[in-house]
Order: C-alpha cells, then structure tokens, then sequence
C-alpha cells in the first residue's frame, strides 16, 4: 500500500521524525490505520532510538491514528526538520477541511500513561510555538 510506504521511509530516514519520536518510551506503541484500506492495521512503536511503522497488528495501543492518503502526502513532502515546525504542519492537517486530507487520533490510554510513555515529551519538544499554534487551531471560534 502506497501510503504505507511513504510513512514507513518516513519514520526510517527523516531527522525530523528521528527528532519528535526519540523521546518515547519503549513501550509506546501505537494502532495505524490507512483511510484506502481500513481492514489493514499496522503497528507504531520505539524501535531502539527511533519510532518505525511495521506491517504487524498491535496489541493494547495507547492510541490509534487513522490517516487520508492525502494526509501521509502533506506529512511525508513537508520540507522542515524543525520539531516544532513539524507540529504545527500536524496538527494543521488534523483540522483539514477537506476529508481526504484528514488524520483522525484517538487516545486509548490515560494522562499518567501520556506521561509515563513519552508523549507529553514530544509534545514539549515543539515549544511555545507549537502550543501556541495548538491553542488557535483548536479553539472553538466564537
């Protein structure tokens, strides 16, 4: 499956992908579902220093990502490999207007676990920046 692919050399070779998942704990993992063929799941986890996307199922996610192929597009061609930067382009594309173009996540695990796992950290590795950008991206608009 193209998609995939494309995020599975995603993760392998890109330092901004390096970068966002080197803070995870070992015991991060994650359920990835490609929108082109949802009977498909594959597994994100901490593989020695780095995140990988693997053509297994996973057992007991902490979360469960679900991605448009033009989502893994926008993701895959965006150029920074700057953190923060990259935050901002992914949180963006969770706000897409357009339906193929759209990352839907949920959370399968609580606050403690976030925490305890490593998320929280790669949340702060975006800086004020990206909490900011957060902030405006998902507030309610009056």
């Amino acid at each position: 499956m193209e998609s995939y692919i494309k995020l599975k050399d995603f993760f392998d070779n890109r330092e901004v992908a390096h970068k966002a998942t080197k803070p995870l704990g070992k015991k991060a993992i994650g359920e990835v579902i490609f929108k082109e063929d949802e009977t498909k799941v594959y597994t994100f986890k901490k593989s020695g220093k780095f995140g990988v996307i693997l053509d297994e199922t996973p057992t007991k996610p902490d979360f469960t990502i679900k991605l448009e192929a033009g989502a893994v597009k926008k993701l895959v061609e965006f150029e920074s490999e700057n953190v923060g930067d990259f935050g901002i382009k992914f949180f963006q594309i969770m706000k897409a207007k357009k339906e193929n173009e759209k990352i839907e996540v949920k959370l399968n695990i609580g606050f403690f676990k976030i925490m305890t796992k490593g998320y929280l950290k790669v949340l702060l590795l975006g800086g004020p920046v990206v909490k900011a950008a957060a902030k405006k991206i998902f507030s309610k608009k009056k």
